[in-house]
């Protein structure tokens, strides 16, 4: 049996230690990430990661920092239609990563996220917004795309591998004459006559923006 020798071992580094983990997350979910489990994956004494990382929660927040840095960020766009594709671009990174959303608001923002933040706040301020709009709409825009995330993941997980059979069977089991808009919504996606609606309100936000900018103005 070949043993490795320890020297030959590719180093232990925080970079290291962050990919792996959020490889690990990606694949099983989040809550099945112990610092145990990633060492044993690394192929290191638990002890070895904590002269990188402080803690698990700085390893999160660390993971949630680095996938922000793969969100790219918009260039040469008008302001707001540049807020709308990073928005698209956010909500694409969080169903890459689909731990990352309940993530979000409780770890502390790192680099990565420093410098979304910024960008999307000076995108705001130069979109011709009166401040107190573009405060609302960096929240509202934010809001949406975290929220909007979660309710699809949480869906998803709920309805399981055969959305449509749950879909059928839930409303089976409605009188008709008690429910028909019921009935008649969850027939609408099983005859896919409805799609995502992310960018739809999106734009509804956004427009409504600047609906609300111009006739403060008049």
């Amino acid at each position: 049996m070949y043993v490795v020798n320890p020297d030959e071992r590719i180093p232990l580094g925080r970079q290291r230690i962050v990919a792996t983990a959020i490889a690990l997350a990606d694949t099983d979910g989040v809550g099945s990430l112990s610092m145990r489990r990633l060492a044993r994956e690394l192929g290191f004494e638990v002890m070895s990661l904590y002269n990188h990382v402080a803690s698990k929660d700085e390893l999160l927040s660390l993971m949630v920092d680095e996938v922000a840095g793969e969100i790219r960020l918009p260039e040469g766009e008008a302001p707001l239609a540049a807020i709308r594709e990073l928005t698209v671009r956010t909500r694409e990174i969080y169903r890459r990563h689909p731990w990352v959303p309940t993530l979000w608001l409780r770890q502390v923002p790192g680099p990565n996220r420093q410098v979304l933040m910024e960008t999307q706040l000076r995108l705001f301020a130069d979109s011709g917004l009166s401040p107190e709009l573009a405060h609302h709409g960096f929240h509202a825009v934010g809001n949406h795309v975290l929220g909007y995330t979660l309710q699809e993941l949480g869906m998803e997980v709920a309805m399981g591998a055969d959305p449509d059979h749950v879909a059928r069977d839930f409303i089976d089991g409605l009188p008709d004459d008690e429910f028909p808009h019921s009935i008649a919504h969850v027939q609408q996606h099983l005859a896919g006559e409805t799609s995502s609606s992310f960018e739809l309100v999106l734009d509804l936000i956004l427009d409504g923006l600047l609906r609300l900018d111009a006739a403060g103005g008049e």
